[in-house]
């Protein structure tokens, strides 16, 4: 067999009038090409979590705006309000429905952060057209809304408050005692019961809330579950949020999801993002493998890469898109909450550990932030479980995570106590960290949004004095 004349390495096929490609050459070239080729890997692509038969957009790269047109041309004045000419239902007035599209606008961007997702869902996928055309659904809306400007927890609601739930219940009762349930079953009422569900757990009133969210899950069950929901106007993400809420505040299961789920990697397996984290990595790796039971691991491994993912996303302009956000949310969430290890102490706190931090990048909006207490006192007690046993042996970058993420929550949740701060002070001496940036790497390695949790646990690690003083010999 004859040797090619071109070694292995960088080289150039040159053509020129003189010297024309002959066969080897064009053998060369193709081989050059199908290396390249393979090379290239194809990005895998990523579909829903609950219906495996909807594709999810990817992370995209902004662009910037088109440029404007030189012509401009002045606006006609307008008269009255933008709601000035709609026909609403008795008790509802136009400068009311303007100011709840700006509590919901709020609520938009506190459910989507602006940092990590490009864009959030257009007009038309969120609750104005079920508000506008619906009399029920608006005066769920309305009563929402003043139940939580009222500011009264588990007290009793103000008068323009209990006008719109009288009428919300009246409306939702008679569509539901009709014959035809078309309407019983119409996404409108399933955006009602939500409402009246948030409500509820606003006003700490969770014994109503569950009922709520009972007959909300009848209701999908009717029109053949989640999958049967209109993906395009949100509604099977509106169901989930407020079965996972429910059951964060309460400690509770999730009522969906119980008998079937996919207990594998939905993103970290997908190419979305490769990170290092050395000189921990290993370490971590070993600790993990060897220690979590799998399903636990996959949703360890998912966390960590939306972590990873978030800080890149916070850094450019790769986003990801709200459906994707979304169904990371569900997937994380629900095989963590349906997960239980009362028998295992280790197992226990890392799934606790991991709902306090996953909850801080889901289920925290802007508007209606209250801490998940019940969940907390959940990973603490497991957390002193954990620290009783003598017979687990954590890496200091695990143990630091820990013990920091307590921190880091208590300062929501109540002051730390004294034990708690001791635990943190000999994770950060036995960690060896001098320093607040030797302190984000290693807790990187695990997890950690710098946007989301960079200040707090900063906070937590540079209280130890001997941090501050060698950071303050440093400068």
């Amino acid at each position: 067999m004859a040797e090619s004349k071109y070694p292995a390495g960088l080289y150039f096929v040159v053509r020129t009038p003189s010297r024309i490609k002959d066969k080897q050459d064009r053998k060369g070239i193709g081989s050059h090409a199908k290396r390249a080729q393979g090379k290239r890997r194809r990005p895998a692509e990523i579909r829903s979590w609950i219906d495996s038969s909807r594709e999810l957009g990817r992370p995209q790269i902004t662009r910037p705006p088109d440029t404007p047109s030189l012509v401009s041309r002045p606006s006609p004045t307008r008269f009255g309000g933008d709601f000035s000419g709609l026909e609403l239902p008795h008790g509802i007035e136009p400068y009311m429905i303007q100011d709840l599209t700006k509590v919901i606008a709020l609520s938009k961007f506190g459910v989507y952060p602006y940092e990590i997702c490009l864009h959030v869902h257009p007009t038309e996928r969120g609750w104005f057209p079920y508000m506008i055309h619906d009399s029920c659904c608006l005066h769920s809306m309305m009563f929402s809304v003043r139940a939580f400007l009222d500011g009264n927890p588990s007290g009793p609601t103000g008068p323009l408050a209990s006008f719109h739930f009288d009428q919300t219940l009246q409306l939702l009762q008679a569509r539901l005692n009709e014959f035809d349930q078309t309407a019983a079953i119409a996404d409108s009422t399933i955006i009602t019961i939500v409402n009246l569900a948030t409500a509820a757990m606003v006003m700490e009133d969770h014994g109503t809330a569950a009922n709520h969210i009972k007959g909300l899950l009848k209701i999908v069950s009717l029109r053949g579950g989640l999958r049967m929901l209109n993906a395009h106007s949100n509604m099977p993400v509106k169901v989930c949020r407020i079965d996972l809420e429910y059951a964060l505040r309460c400690g509770d299961r999730p009522l969906l999801f119980r008998e079937r789920m996919d207990w594998g990697c939905f993103i970290a397996d997908r190419g979305l993002i490769r990170c290092r984290h050395e000189p921990y990595d290993a370490e971590v790796h070993t600790f993990t493998k060897a220690s979590l039971d799998v399903a636990l691991l996959n949703a360890w491994n998912d966390l960590h890469a939306f972590s990873c993912f978030s800080n890149l996303a916070y850094q450019t302009t790769r986003k990801l898109s709200p459906d994707l956000y979304n169904e990371m949310m569900m997937s994380i969430l629900y095989r963590l909450s349906h997960l239980a290890f009362q028998d295992d102490p280790l197992q226990e706190t890392v799934r606790t550990a991991l709902l306090v931090f996953a909850s801080t990048l889901f289920l925290t909006q802007q508007v209606m932030d209250r801490p998940h207490s019940r969940l907390f006192e959940s990973y603490n007690n497991a957390l002193a479980r954990l620290r009783k046993s003598t017979e687990i042996a954590l890496p200091p970058p695990v143990e630091l995570w820990l013990a920091v993420l307590l921190h880091t929550t208590s300062s929501k949740n109540g002051v730390a106590a004294d034990g708690e701060l001791i635990w943190l002070d000999k994770a950060i001496l036995r960690a060896n960290i001098t320093s607040w940036s030797q302190a984000q790497e290693m807790l990187r390695s695990i997890m950690l949004v710098d946007f989301v949790h960079a200040d707090l646990a900063k906070e937590a690690i540079q209280r130890n004095d001997l941090v501050v003083s060698l950071s303050a010999s440093e400068t």
